[in-house]
């Protein structure tokens, strides 16, 4: 927790230190993309591109499923507080559970595209539309079309 927190303000602090054209800089919410769901950072480095990191320590009872990734997003800014982008992202993501005897690590990825509305100028609520895939075992994986949601403060 202590890292998470420590993360936060160094990301928080580099947001303070960028140029003041970029709206919407920095914002910390929470990313859904199904199966995984988590608490997320973005940080814009120009009005285009923004990096997001996604993080989701979460489990329940015997089975644990836990997804550490990033994503690359490129906004087609406009004048409206509607945003469409495109998207591309990795991850890392463990699992536990339901009789496995060990922990095991697949690695994802992901494509696709989305919305971003802003509301009041501070509120961004996104959809994205994509394709991923994580290996699973034996050089297996499974892949799909997913539907993603978020939502994000954005600090000024």
């Amino acid at each position: 927790m202590k890292k998470i927190f420590l993360c936060l303000v160094t990301l928080i602090g580099i947001s303070q230190l960028s140029a003041q054209s970029v709206k919407n800089t920095f914002g910390i919410g929470f990313q859904s993309s199904f199966p995984i769901y988590g608490l997320s950072a973005k940080y814009a480095i120009s009005e285009q591109s923004v990096l997001q990191a996604t993080i989701a320590p979460f489990g329940s009872g015997d089975f644990k499923l836990n997804f550490y990734g990033g994503r690359y997003i490129h906004r087609f800014k406009s004048d409206e507080a509607l945003n469409p982008y495109l998207f591309a992202g990795a991850g890392l993501i463990t699992f536990s559970g339901y009789g496995a005897t060990a922990s095991d690590n697949f690695v994802s990825y992901s494509a696709g595209g989305g919305v971003e509305y802003i509301v009041a100028g501070a509120l961004g609520l996104s959809a994205d539309l994509g394709y991923g895939k994580f290996g699973v075992s034996q050089g297996e994986g499974i892949s799909g079309i997913f539907l993603g949601v978020g939502i994000h403060y954005y600090l000024k």
